[in-house]
């Protein structure tokens, strides 16, 4: 039994990883994003949903003041940024409330419990596969956001106000901080100098204060070398 899935949400990137995590599991539908209530209201009169994400935060009509108006026998789950609405979702029926940024552990948690909710007497947990996927990240380039595997991305190279993330399908310009983005990514990418970070898969050789990826040799400062070398000592056999 497949569920049908809604997402009402009005930031585009809560949307794609919403959708990038219903992507993982066979039994769920994806039917449609809405980007605000009224659009939501207008979908859900023609058709029926099982399990609704919605975001609490919108212009016009809030989640709260949508959340009244869906009926009872639908699988509500809120998602926020905010934990202060915690105690009145619950008082709205919910089955669930995710904070943001939603990983997929948190989210197959309320997707079972949506599944209790909507087919009590079926055995859940045999078909579901967590995904071996590699992790995801999302990255915003000038208008478009674009899905990356993290395993693609190979360093990411500094340019005052702006990174390029240098991956295997080519240069993508990104307007952010180094700073920034360093503190956002994975443990598996490690800073080694003010202008570059390196994903730790894609590195062949570490000598004379350089690493090597690929014919591409890149600096270790001395600012970041005693932080890598103590990541890159964990793993030495």
């Amino acid at each position: 039994m497949n569920f049908r899935c809604l997402i009402i949400d009005d930031e585009p990137n809560a949307v794609a990883l919403l959708r990038s995590h219903l992507d993982h599991v066979d039994f769920l539908d994806h039917v449609m994003s809405c980007y605000d209530a009224f659009e939501a209201i207008n979908y859900l009169r023609k058709e029926t949903v099982d399990i609704i994400f919605l975001d609490i935060e919108m212009p016009e009509m809030n989640g709260m003041e949508l959340a009244a108006l869906i009926p009872k026998n639908v699988a509500l789950i809120f998602t926020t940024a905010y934990s202060e609405y915690a105690v009145e979702s619950y008082q709205k029926h919910a089955t669930d409330y995710l904070l943001k940024p939603i990983t997929f552990s948190r989210f197959m948690d309320a997707i079972l419990k949506a599944c209790d909710q909507l087919s009590p007497v079926l055995p859940i947990a045999s078909p579901i596969v967590l995904p071996q996927a590699s992790p995801q990240l999302f990255i915003k380039s000038g208008k478009e956001i674009i899905r990356m595997e993290c395993a693609d991305i190979i360093y990411l190279e500094g340019d005052k106000e702006y990174v390029n993330f240098h991956t295997r399908k080519g240069v993508i310009l990104v307007n952010k901080r180094m700073k920034n983005l360093a503190e956002q990514m994975d443990r598996n990418f490690q800073r080694i100098h003010h202008s570059y970070i390196v994903n730790i898969d894609h590195v062949i050789k570490i000598e004379d204060n350089h690493v090597w990826i690929g014919n591409k040799k890149l600096p270790v400062s001395d600012t970041y070398r005693k932080a890598f070398m103590s990541f890159i000592n964990k793993k030495l056999y």
